[in-house]
């Protein structure tokens, strides 16, 4: 009788693992351009029954925001992409979340004069958009730019980097309401000091009305905090923290871009580590897990890679889900003809420890991939979406996705 109660209690837990299994990535689908010009850094977010992939098109001043559905099958719903916004000057950097029945769009806009303010956008679920050209989130004096959005069950919140003093760089955020009013004239201020920058905000929330942000922290001579962070709820700061265990290089003056997302108990963190000197890394980690307080678990390597760029992070239902562009300079052809880059993904489990192996997903010497971005239904559907770089300069730039499939 112990037995087979031993053996019932532990049948559940090993259907479930057998039952979570990958399907693998399914094939490249290159997404359709705007006007046959280069599609640069994509963004995507799933709503509704499809994803939404957002992108750069063109660029040297002459850059608009473009978007285009994609469905579960990794196959194109829109036969074109639509204009998200055309305004004169250059669209740069979008980012997209969804709330309930609409995407908001994010970009930073250089529109009519010399510095950066960060807009947005509402689109559909069935592809229509809503604010012609956008509204204006945050404006003013000096920059407002690089933002990242996430929806927090009520509002959108809108992060962002703001130079408003002309010293330093600090973080401020923004609610936007889901029918496009900024809730929030002037911003909030989530992240300032006298001495040095905050940087790269970016920011996850689980739904329930708060928001995690974290940013990074310019470093002046070795001094300084190097990472931090704040939850927002209702437009207030809801408890702020140091991420202070992070003492040895791998965020900082060589980090450009932290990622977040929101699991269900807590939340995952995945930073860029680029190498340290004479070529070599000095890096110790480049993924952690937080729990709901912002207290960092063990800091480790995602799955296969230890030198990461430009990560993007997302959570699929059971497992968080990291895209990142990786230069590979030791593996079959660059062996004989130099580094190249690559898009990759790999998976993180909610108590911190990588999950198999090392997933790439395009990107080879003769074309390259970069600005990998990552989105999921959280029922264990993903997609991964890059730049594809053509083997010839008469070939534009184009944006292609690779779905993850999850069952569990």
């Amino acid at each position: 009788m112990k037995l087979a109660r031993v053996i019932a209690s532990v049948l559940p837990v090993l259907l479930f693992a057998s039952a979570l299994s990958a399907q693998g990535l399914s094939p490249v689908v290159a997404l359709p351009t705007h006007e046959n010009e280069d599609s640069y850094r994509p963004g995507a977010a799933f709503g509704a029954d499809s994803f939404l992939v957002v992108w750069q098109s063109n660029r040297r001043m002459k850059g608009n925001l473009v978007g285009c559905r994609v469905g579960r099958d990794g196959k194109p719903v829109d036969g074109k992409p639509f204009v998200v916004c055309d305004a004169e000057m250059d669209q740069e950097r979008p980012r997209v979340a969804f709330g309930r029945d609409v995407f908001l769009v994010v970009w930073q806009d250089i529109r009519g004069k010399g510095d950066y303010d960060t807009y947005a956008a509402r689109v559909t679920v069935d592809g229509r958009v809503l604010d012609e050209d956008g509204f204006l989130v945050a404006g003013g004096k000096h920059n407002q730019c690089n933002p990242r959005v996430a929806y927090d069950g009520k509002t959108f919140v809108v992060v962002y980097e703001d130079f408003r003093n002309g010293k330093n760089y600090q973080v401020y955020a923004a609610r936007v309401s889901l029918d496009g009013k900024v809730l929030d004239a002037g911003g909030i201020q989530v992240a300032s000091d006298k001495s040095y920058h905050r940087l790269n905000p970016d920011i996850a929330s689980a739904g329930d009305g708060r928001s995690m942000v974290i940013w990074l922290g310019h470093l002046v001579n070795g001094r300084g905090e190097m990472a931090g962070g704040a939850f927002l709820r209702e437009g207030k700061a809801d408890g702020t923290f140091k991420i202070d265990r992070i003492k040895d290089r791998s965020l900082g003056d060589r980090a450009n871009h932290v990622a977040v997302a929101a699991g269900l108990d807590g939340y995952c963190a995945v930073w860029k580590n680029g190498p340290g000197a004479r070529g070599g890394s000095s890096n110790k980690a480049n993924c952690a897990v937080l729990d709901k307080a912002g207290k960092m678990g063990e800091r480790v390597f995602v799955p296969g890679a230890g030198t990461i760029y430009d990560p993007d992070v997302t959570w699929d239902g059971s497992a968080y889900v990291t895209a990142y562009r990786l230069q590979d300079g030791y593996e079959q052809s660059c062996r004989k003809h130099g580094s190249y880059d690559h898009a990759a993904a790999g998976r993180i489990g909610p108590d911190g420890t990588p999950m198999g192996k090392r997933l790439d997903a395009g990107g080879v010497y003769e074309s390259p991939a970069a600005s990998a971005c990552v989105a999921s239904d959280g029922k264990g559907a993903t997609l991964i979406g890059f730049e594809q770089h053509p083997k010839t300069g008469d070939v534009p730039i184009t944006i292609h996705v690779r779905m993850l499939h999850w069952t569990f």
